[in-house]
């Protein structure tokens, strides 16, 4: 047996990282692990594993086909990737339950080691979505890979954001190769291990149930230098992203919302319990070193406001050239004959960034004039 081998055993019997990491102290290699169990024929008393577990080690192939296990991951062209590993990430070194092994489709890169996290709701609001896929487009084009989570709303809306402008992305799963969940990110998933990276350390088809994101969700956080929340509940998991950040000394940054939203309750919490509030991707700049690029100002009032519409796209624009005189958003709908929601999450954007107030009577202005 060699250490590959017994690593990909303890890997598909869930030994979980810190308990692998002392059974390694114990016996000196992953291999040696097994080699001394067998020689002595019984179960060791070792102090801090049960005598049930030790009795699953010595039983291993009552639950692991190795040969099968080694067959799938030839087929599917799916790298194991160790501790041991050169390229193993070494942010994800860096925090005290790193995997020993996990799976991965796609490549690593020199630039993983400067990634952005981005994560937030699944039922992220089209504000919420906007946010995320504009803001990854300009951080991943500044050459900064995105990290998230392929789940719906805001996760997918960050990789697909950086996949537009060209840039890398890393998608860390929560349950093992062989489906993709939802269902509707398949192709998402194959042009993310096209350019970028889709990693998890669960076995082939294999996961915890509602327990495997929690366990996910700290290799989000433990990959990426900085972790950004852009919407969530009161209780969500991309609070216990931001917690594990925290928790391992790494950057978090929040986006501010609407005090009566609940999608919004989560950041502002973070934002009271000391996460840094940003408004606008560059506010990331010293963090990640970024220079962004501005063009030289027009201080006029006529320039200004043509920058700031060459700035804006879609929707975002289409109001704020709309915005000649304070409105509402009733107002906004008959001019750009578009539905109230999607007035409502511009103006909140444009609001966050500074580019329209908000007025009494629910009107609203450009912040210029």
């Amino acid at each position: 047996m060699t250490d590959l081998d017994a690593l990909l055993i303890l890997n598909h019997l869930r030994v979980g990282p810190i308990s692998a990491r002392r059974l390694l102290e114990y016996f000196g290699s992953p291999s040696e692990i097994f080699r001394s169990l067998f020689s002595e024929r019984q179960a060791p008393n070792i102090d801090f594993l049960s005598g049930d577990y030790v009795n699953r080690l010595l039983n291993w192939e009552k639950e692991v086909d190795l040969g099968k296990a080694w067959e799938i991951l030839k087929r599917e062209k799916i790298r194991v990737v160790t501790f041991y590993d050169r390229d193993y990430p070494e942010l994800l070194k860096q925090i005290y339950d790193h995997p020993l092994l996990f799976y991965m489709k796609g490549s690593f890169s020199p630039a993983d080691s400067e990634a952005l996290a981005i994560v937030g709701s699944r039922d992220a609001t089209e504000y919420g979505r906007h946010v995320a896929y504009r803001w990854a487009a300009r951080i991943a084009g500044a050459g900064i890979p995105i990290i998230s989570g392929l789940a719906a709303g805001v996760d997918t809306a960050a990789h697909e954001g950086a996949l537009s402008a060209g840039g890398r992305t890393i998608a860390l799963l929560g349950y093992g190769f062989g489906y993709v969940y939802p269902k509707e990110n398949e192709r998402l998933f194959d042009e993310i291990a096209e350019k970028g990276a889709v990693i998890t350390e669960y076995a082939w088809r294999k996961a915890l149930g509602k327990g495997s994101f929690p366990l996910r969700n700290r290799l989000i956080a433990g990959m990426a230098k900085a972790t950004l929340v852009v919407e969530s509940r009161e209780k969500g998991g991309s609070l216990i992203t931001a917690h594990y950040a925290a928790e391992y000394n790494r950057s978090v940054y929040a986006v501010p919302g609407p005090v009566n939203a609940p999608l919004s309750r989560g950041t502002n919490n973070l934002i009271r319990e000391g996460a840094t509030l940003v408004t606008a991707p560059e506010q990331l700049s010293d963090e990640f070193e970024l220079m962004f690029q501005k063009p030289p100002q027009d201080l006029s009032l006529e320039g200004r406001r043509k920058a700031t519409e060459e700035e804006l796209e879609g929707m975002e624009r289409a109001v704020f050239a709309a915005l000649k005189e304070p409105l509402t958003p009733d107002a906004l709908c008959e001019i750009i004959d578009e539905s109230i929601d999607k007035i409502s999450a511009s103006l909140v954007s444009l609001e966050i960034k500074g580019y329209v107030l908000a007025l009494p009577g629910r009107r609203y202005m450009r912040a210029e004039l």
